[in-house]
C-alpha cells in the first residue's frame, strides 16, 4: 500500500476519534439512579431528583419511578454535577458526582417527618404506595384541618366506616358491613382493651399527641389475630419534637356547651426524648328540647334535669420517653384516663318527688416498654410488653327531688362493676435484604386477658391466646411481590383455627398499582360473650361457656392510580370485597326476654367503592363513593334477601400558605341502613336506620410566626339530630322510633399556642 494512502488513513482515524472524543465532553450522559430506604433497602417511587454541573444555572429535575429508578442527562465534567434527592419523611441527600457510573442513594428516615410512612402490617416503615395491604393514612395535618378532637370526629368522614352512637356507651363503629367487634382498634401497635357490647368506645380516644392514624382494610388476622376481619386501625403516637424544647397549648370550645383544654411538652437532651400530652374535656350535656341560646328560659322545677346527651368529663395524660442509639432505641409509655358519665333521670310519677340518677365511671391505666433495633444490615428486631388495665363502674341513686338526699338503690342490676386487663407481648423478626427476591418475617404474639365483675359470676375469668406468626415475600419480577403469611395460636378456652393469608402487590406501568389478597380469619369469644350474667326485672341475659369462634374468609381486589406532576399529584382508586362468616355469635333469644349468646348463622358482606383527589400548594381535594352489601340467615325471610346501604363523600381545603389562611369543607352522605331490633310481639325483626348527611365547615388563620393558630367553624350543617329508625315482621310494624345520631348544629373556636426553644 502507498505510503501516502496510509498517512491519510491515519490523519482521517485521528480526525474521528477527535470528533468521538468531544462529542462525548458535549454531549450528556445518562446518569442511573436508584434510590431506595436504607433500613428497609424497598425503593422510594415518586422521590424527586433536582440535579445541575458545577457553575451551571440549568437546574433540572425528575422523578423516580415505581422501581426508584430515574435517569438523568447530566453531563460529569472533571468539576462534577450537584445532584439533591428528597422524599416526604425522609432526609434529602446531596452530593457531588465526578462520574457516570450508577449510583443507589439509600434515603435515612427523618424521624421529625414521618407522617407520610406506614408501619402497620409492613416488615419495617415504608410509603403508602409500597405497602402489601390497602393502606391510609389520616396524618396530624388533616386531624388538625378537622378540628377532630377524637377517633370518632377523626373516623366520621372515611369510606366504608359507619359510626354509631349510643348515650351511655358511647361512638361504635362498622367496617365493611361488619360489626365493630370485628375491628381491632391499636394504640402504637398494643390492643386497646375494655369493650362494651363487643365495640371500644371511640370517644374515649382522644387525638391529642396522635401523630397519625393507619387504617387497613380488610383482615390481618395474620399479624393480630382476633377481631381483626374487618379491618384494623392504628393510632400512633408522637415520640419526638422538632426542637430541644416546645410546649404547646390547646382550648377547644364548641356551642353545644363543651370546653376541651390541652397541653403538650416535649423535650429532648442528648439521646432522650420525652413527650407529655395531658388534659380536661368537658361537656355539659344537652337536650333537643334546649334553644342552644344563652338566654334564661322558665321551667316547671326539675323537667330539665333529664338530658338525651348525657354531661360527660374527661381527664387523660400519655408520657412517652425515648432513648434512641445508632443502632436501637429503647421506649415507655403510660396513658391514663378517668372519664365520668352523669345521667340524670326524669321525676317519677305520680308525685315527681324522686328520681334515679347513675353515673358511670371509667379508668384506663396503660403501661407498655418497647425496643426497636437492627441485626446486622438486613435484620429488623421489634418487641414490646403491655400491661393495660380497664375498669367500668355503674352506681345509681334514688334522690329525693325535694330534700336534695340521695341513697345508693338497691334494686337487682342497679349497682355494677367490671374489671379488664390485658397483658400482651410481641416480639417480631423481619429479614429484609436489598439484593434478594425474598423477604420474611416471624413473630410471637402473646395475649393474657382477665376479667372480673357483678355480670362475670362476681369471680375473676381469663382466657390466654399464645400465637406464632410467618409470613414471607416474594419477588418474582421487580413489578411483582406475593407474600403469604400463617398463623398458629394455642387458646386456653376453645379450638383456635390455623390462620392463613396471601396478599399480591403488582405495579403496572408507572402509575398503576394492583393490590389483591385472601385471608381466612377468626374473632374469638369474648368473656362477657362466654360468662355474662345480667339477670334483674327487664333482663336474662346468659353468656356460654361453649361458644366456638367465629371462622371467616375474606377477598378483596383493588387498583390504585398515582400520577405526580409538577403542577400537583391525582390520585384514583377502584376496589371491591367479600367477606363470609360462620358460626356468629349473636343473641339467641330462648323466651321473652331470656336470651342467650350462642354461634347460629352465616353472615356475608360485599361491596366496592371508587375515589380520587387531587392535591398541590394551594389545594386538596377528594371525593369517593361506596356500597355495602350485607345478607344474614335472618333476612331469608324477606323479599330482597341482600340488603344495602351507599355512602357517597367530598372534602375540599383551600391554603393560602403565605397568608398563613386555609379553609375546609368535608361532607358525607349515608344512605338507610338494615338492623335487627326486638318488636312488640317479642320477636326479632329487620329495620332501618335513615339516611343522612353531615358536613363540617372551618377556617384557620396563623398568626406570630405560626405559633399561634386561630380555627372556627361549624359542625353538622344540616343539623342532623335524631335517625328515624322502623322496624318490620311480615305484615306486622314495630311502628317508628329514632336513634340519636349529633347533637345538630355547633359552631367551634380553637385557639392554640406553640412556643419552643431554639438550638439543635
Amino acid at each position: 500500500m502507498p505510503e501516502g494512502v496510509e498517512q491519510g488513513r491515519s490523519i482521517v482515524r485521528g480526525l474521528v476519534a477527535m470528533v468521538l472524543v468531544a462529542l462525548s465532553v458535549a454531549l450528556p450522559a445518562q446518569v442511573n439512579v436508584s434510590v431506595v430506604d436504607a433500613t428497609s433497602g424497598e425503593a422510594i417511587p415518586f422521590a424527586h431528583v433536582a440535579f445541575n454541573g458545577v457553575g451551571s444555572d440549568r437546574l433540572e429535575a425528575r422523578i423516580t419511578d415505581q422501581k426508584g429508578h430515574a435517569e438523568l442527562p447530566l453531563a460529569v465534567t472533571h468539576e462534577g454535577a450537584v445532584i439533591r434527592i428528597s422524599f416526604v419523611g425522609y432526609r434529602t441527600w446531596v452530593d457531588t458526582l465526578r462520574a457516570t457510573a450508577p449510583i443507589t442513594c439509600r434515603l435515612q428516615r427523618d424521624e421529625l417527618d414521618l407522617h407520610e410512612l406506614v408501619v402497620t402490617g409492613q416488615y419495617a416503615p415504608g410509603s403508602v404506595e409500597g405497602a402489601v395491604h390497602r393502606l391510609r393514612v389520616i396524618d396530624a395535618e388533616r386531624i388538625h384541618r378537622m378540628a377532630a378532637q377524637n377517633l370518632g370526629d377523626a373516623l366520621r368522614d372515611q369510606l366504608n366506616i359507619r359510626l354509631a352512637q349510643d348515650n351511655v356507651l358511647g361512638s361504635s363503629m362498622s367496617m365493611r358491613g361488619l360489626g365493630g367487634e370485628n375491628v381491632k382498634v391499636l394504640v402504637d401497635g398494643i390492643p386497646v382493651t375494655g369493650r362494651q357490647n363487643g365495640n371500644v368506645d371511640l370517644s374515649q380516644i382522644d387525638l391529642t399527641g396522635i401523630e397519625r392514624i393507619e387504617v387497613v382494610e380488610g383482615p390481618l388476622s395474620v399479624n393480630y389475630g382476633t377481631n381483626a376481619l374487618a379491618g384494623t386501625i392504628n393510632l400512633i403516637t408522637r415520640k419526638s419534637g422538632g426542637a430541644p424544647a416546645s410546649v404547646k397549648f390547646s382550648t377547644y370550645a364548641e356551642s353545644i356547651g363543651r370546653l376541651n383544654t390541652t397541653v403538650a411538652a416535649t423535650r429532648r437532651w442528648g439521646l432522650n426524648e420525652v413527650v407529655l400530652n395531658a388534659g380536661r374535656n368537658f361537656f355539659g350535656g344537652w337536650d333537643p328540647r334546649e334553644s342552644g341560646l344563652l338566654i334564661p328560659e322558665t321551667h316547671v322545677a326539675d323537667t330539665t334535669r333529664f338530658q338525651q346527651w348525657k354531661p360527660r368529663e374527661q381527664y387523660f395524660g400519655r408520657l412517652n420517653y425515648r432513648w434512641r442509639g445508632e443502632r436501637w432505641s429503647f421506649g415507655y409509655k403510660c396513658e391514663a384516663l378517668h372519664d365520668r358519665i352523669t345521667d340524670r333521670g326524669l321525676p317519677r310519677a305520680p308525685y315527681n318527688e324522686t328520681a334515679f340518677d347513675a353515673r358511670y365511671l371509667t379508668l384506663r391505666l396503660d403501661n407498655a416498654l418497647f425496643t426497636e433495633g437492627r441485626i446486622g444490615r438486613s435484620g429488623r428486631v421489634q418487641a414490646l410488653a403491655a400491661h393495660n388495665r380497664y375498669s367500668r363502674t355503674r352506681n345509681t341513686w334514688l334522690r329525693d327531688l325535694t330534700t336534695l338526699g340521695e341513697e345508693l338503690s338497691a334494686q337487682p342490676g342497679m349497682q355494677d362493676t367490671a374489671r379488664f386487663t390485658l397483658t400482651n407481648v410481641r416480639a417480631t423478626y423481619a429479614f429484609t435484604p436489598d439484593s434478594t427476591r425474598c423477604r420474611y418475617e416471624v413473630g410471637a404474639d402473646l395475649n393474657l386477658e382477665t376479667g372480673a365483675g357483678d355480670r362475670i359470676g362476681n369471680t375473676q375469668r381469663e382466657i390466654g391466646d399464645y400465637a406464632g406468626f410467618a409470613s414471607a415475600e416474594y419477588r418474582p419480577a421487580p413489578s411483582l411481590v406475593i407474600r403469604p403469611g400463617m398463623r398458629y395460636a394455642y387458646n386456653t378456652r376453645y379450638n383456635a383455627p390455623l390462620i392463613p393469608s396471601i396478599n399480591v402487590r403488582q405495579q403496572l406501568g408507572e402509575r398503576f398499582t394492583l393490590r389483591a389478597s385472601y385471608a381466612q380469619g377468626f374473632r374469638a369469644p369474648s368473656l362477657k360473650e362466654l360468662h355474662l350474667y345480667f339477670v334483674d326485672v327487664n333482663h336474662d341475659i346468659l353468656g356460654n361457656p361453649d361458644l366456638k369462634a367465629e371462622r371467616s374468609q375474606s377477598s378483596s381486589l383493588g387498583v390504585c392510580y398515582r400520577d405526580p406532576r409538577a403542577s400537583g399529584t391525582f390520585t384514583g382508586e377502584v376496589s371491591g370485597f367479600y367477606n363470609d362468616v360462620q358460626d356468629l355469635i349473636t343473641l339467641a333469644q330462648l323466651s321473652g326476654t331470656h336470651f342467650i349468646y350462642a354461634n347460629i348463622g352465616r353472615l356475608r358482606t360485599a361491596g366496592g367503592s371508587i375515589g380520587c383527589g387531587w392535591e398541590n400548594k394551594q389545594w386538596i381535594t377528594s371525593a369517593g363513593a361506596t356500597i355495602t352489601y350485607r345478607k344474614d340467615d335472618l333476612a331469608e325471610a324477606y323479599t330482597s334477601a341482600w340488603s344495602s346501604t351507599s355512602e357517597i363523600r367530598g372534602s375540599i381545603t383551600r391554603q393560602w400558605q403565605r397568608q398563613g389562611w386555609s379553609a375546609t369543607f368535608l361532607w358525607k352522605y349515608q344512605g338507610d341502613q338494615f338492623n335487627y331490633m326486638v318488636g312488640t310481639d317479642g320477636l326479632v325483626q329487620r329495620g332501618t336506620i335513615g339516611d343522612f348527611h353531615l358536613a363540617d365547615a372551618n377556617v384557620m388563620k396563623q398568626l406570630w410566626g405560626d405559633r399561634l393558630a386561630l380555627t372556627a367553624g361549624c359542625k353538622d350543617l344540616f343539623d342532623v339530630r335524631n335517625l328515624n329508625a322502623t322496624g318490620s315482621s311480615g305484615i306486622h310494624s314495630t311502628g317508628g322510633s329514632s336513634v340519636p345520631m349529633t347533637t345538630g348544629r355547633t359552631f367551634f373556636l380553637r385557639v392554640e399556642l406553640a412556643l419552643q426553644q431554639k438550638g439543635s
